[in-house]
C-alpha cells in the first residue's frame, strides 16, 4: 500500500485524533498502538478519496470502531507519563470541550487531556462540533461529571468561570489551576460562539507557550 505523504497540518490533525482516542480508551490501548491504527485507517481512505479534508476524522471513527470490535490489541510497551491536564467550566459542552480539542491538536502526544463539568449536559454543542469540523477536528468526548480524584491528582486545571476556579481550590490545587475568563455563548449565537472559540484558543496557545516553551506551535487554526 503506497502511503499518502502527510503535510504539517494534517499530521497535527491526526495526532490529535489519538491523543482523543487516548482519552476515551482511558490508557487501556497504549498510545502508539492507536497511533498505528489512525494511521493505518488514514493511508487505506486516502487511496480512493476524492475529498480529503475530513479524512483525519474518519480515520478516527474507523479506528475507534476496530477497538470497540476488539480488533486491536492493547500493546505492551509501556507509555512514557506525561503531564496532565483537566479543563473544567459549568457544563463541559462547549468551552471545556473545544480547550481539550485544541490542546491535543497543538501539544499532541505531550499531555494527557481530559475535559469535565460542574453539572455536564447530555451532549457536546453540536454548533461547536461543526465550527471545529471545518477546521478538520473532532469533539471525541461526551460530557463528564468532575471525579474529585482526577482534581486531586491531576497536574494543572484550567477552570473556566469563577465557580470551576472555587471547586479547584476547595480540593486544595490552588497552585495548579489556571483561571481563564470566557463567556458562555447561550442559544444559537453563532457570533458569540465563534468568539468564545476564539478566546479559547488563544487561551490554549497562551497557557501551552508558557508550560511547554521549548515546542513550537503550528499556526493558529481560527481565522481571526
Amino acid at each position: 500500500m503506497n502511503q499518502t505523504v502527510l503535510d504539517e497540518h494534517t499530521a497535527a490533525q491526526l495526532e490529535s485524533v489519538v491523543d482523543g482516542l487516548v482519552t476515551q480508551t482511558s490508557g487501556t490501548v497504549q498510545r502508539h498502538v492507536i497511533r498505528q491504527e489512525v494511521l493505518a485507517s488514514y493511508h487505506a481512505l486516502a487511496e480512493r478519496a476524492t475529498i480529503t479534508a475530513f479524512l483525519p476524522v474518519l480515520a478516527g471513527r474507523a479506528a475507534r470502531a476496530r477497538i470497540e470490535r476488539g480488533e486491536v490489541l492493547a500493546g505492551g510497551r509501556a507509555e512514557q507519563q506525561v503531564p496532565s491536564i483537566l479543563v473544567l467550566d459549568e457544563h463541559d459542552c462547549t468551552r471545556a470541550q473545544a480547550a481539550a480539542a485544541l490542546m491535543r491538536f497543538y501539544a499532541p502526544g505531550r499531555f494527557r487531556v481530559a475535559s469535565a463539568g460542574l453539572r455536564p449536559g447530555s451532549s457536546a454543542n453540536d454548533a461547536l462540533g461543526s465550527l471545529l469540523g471545518e477546521v478538520g477536528l473532532e469533539l471525541t468526548d461526551a460530557p463528564e461529571p468532575v471525579d474529585q480524584a482526577a482534581i486531586e491528582s491531576v497536574d494543572y486545571i484550567i477552570a473556566i468561570g469563577s465557580e470551576a476556579a472555587e471547586v479547584a481550590e476547595a480540593a486544595g490545587q490552588a497552585p495548579r489551576t489556571v483561571r481563564w475568563a470566557i463567556p458562555a455563548a447561550v442559544g444559537d449565537d453563532s457570533a458569540a460562539l465563534v468568539q468564545a472559540l476564539r478566546l479559547v484558543e488563544a487561551n490554549v496557545r497562551t497557557f501551552l507557550i508558557d508550560i511547554d516553551p521549548d515546542h513550537p506551535l503550528h499556526a493558529p487554526l481560527l481565522a481571526q
